[in-house]
C-alpha cells in the first residue's frame, strides 16, 4: 500500500454514502497524484485499475466486482465521471465531488468562538465556565469522544458489510437472494459477536467452515446470518476440519484387496504377535 487515504465523515453523511464508498472516493480523489492521465474529449481522466483499488484498500475490498459496484455508485452519486475505454476503467472528480474536503465549520459563533482556550479572547479565569460542570462531563463531552463513537460506527459498518458481501459470494447469492447488510436482525447478531471480541476474520472462518460442510447438502439451507452468527457461532469457529483416511488398496487379480502392511499404515501400529 502506497496511498494515505482519509475519511471525511462530514461529506459522506451528506452524500449519503457509506464507509466502503467514502474510503473508495478518498483515493479517487487524489487520483491526479498517482493515475496516469487520459484525454478524452477535451476532458482529463485518470485510469484507475480494480486491481491497484483492491491493493491499496484490502479491508474493503477483495473483488473486481465489488470495486464495479461501489464506481457505479459513486457515478450516481453526482461524484465522479465513470467511462469505460477498452478493459480500463476511467474516472474524473466532479465539481460536486471537488468539495471533499471542504468541511462546514460548527459553534464558531461569537457565543462560543473556536479559539484556543488559552487566548485573550477566550480566557478560561473569567467565571463563564462553572466548575460544576467539567469540561469532560457527559453534558459536555470532548472532540475526541465524539470522534472515537463515530469511529467505532464507521468501523462496525465495513463489518456488516464485508461479512454479508462475503457470505454472499461464498453461497453464489445474487440479485435478490442476497443478503442484505443493513437489515437490522443480521446488524444485531454481528454487533453481538463483535462485543465478544471476535474479528472479520472469524466470520470468515465461520462462513468458509460451514460452507464447505453444508453446500450441496440438506443443511444449504441453513447458511443464512441467524444460523452462523447466532449462539453457537463459538462453536462453528473452533470445529475442527476432518479428514476421513482411507484404506489403501492392493490390486490382484483384477480385484482390490485389503492387505496387512496396508492395515498396519492405517492403524498405525504392528499387530502384536
Amino acid at each position: 500500500m502506497r496511498f494515505i487515504t482519509t475519511l471525511n465523515n462530514q461529506k459522506c453523511m451528506e452524500w449519503k454514502i457509506n464507509a466502503t464508498q467514502g474510503i473508495l472516493f478518498s483515493l479517487l480523489y487524489e487520483a491526479n497524484n498517482w493515475a496516469v492521465e487520459e484525454i478524452i474529449e477535451n476532458k482529463t481522466y485518470y485510469f484507475v485499475s480494480r486491481n491497484l483499488i483492491m491493493e491499496e484498500l484490502p479491508m474493503f475490498f477483495e473483488k473486481s466486482d465489488t470495486v464495479y459496484r461501489n464506481l457505479k455508485i459513486l457515478q450516481e452519486k453526482g461524484l465522479i465521471e465513470y467511462i469505460k475505454k477498452g478493459k480500463k476503467d476511467l474516472i474524473r472528480i466532479t465539481a460536486k465531488g471537488k468539495s471533499w474536503n471542504f468541511i462546514k465549520q460548527k459553534n464558531n459563533s461569537e457565543k462560543n468562538p473556536s479559539f484556543d482556550e488559552s487566548s485573550e479572547k477566550n480566557p478560561s479565569n473569567l467565571g463563564k465556565k462553572s466548575e460544576k460542570e467539567p469540561k469532560n462531563s457527559e453534558k459536555n463531552p470532548t472532540n475526541k469522544d465524539t470522534i472515537s463513537y463515530k469511529d467505532n460506527n464507521i468501523i462496525n459498518n465495513n463489518i456488516y458489510t464485508s461479512v454479508i458481501e462475503y457470505l454472499n459470494e461464498k453461497t453464489e447469492r445474487t440479485g435478490k437472494e442476497k443478503y442484505n447488510p443493513e437489515s437490522s436482525k443480521t446488524q444485531r447478531l454481528i454487533k453481538a459477536r463483535r462485543n465478544e471480541g471476535y474479528e472479520l476474520e472469524d466470520f470468515k472462518i465461520v462462513i468458509d467452515k460451514k460452507c464447505k460442510e453444508w453446500l450441496d447438502t440438506d443443511m444449504e439451507k441453513y447458511l443464512r446470518p441467524e444460523t452462523l452468527f447466532g449462539n453457537k457461532f463459538e462453536s462453528y469457529l473452533k470445529q475442527k476440519t476432518t479428514t476421513t483416511k482411507k484404506l489403501k488398496f492392493q490390486k490382484q487379480n483384477n480385484d482390490f484387496a485389503v492387505t496387512e502392511e496396508g492395515l498396519k499404515k492405517f492403524y498405525g501400529c504392528e499387530r502384536e504377535e
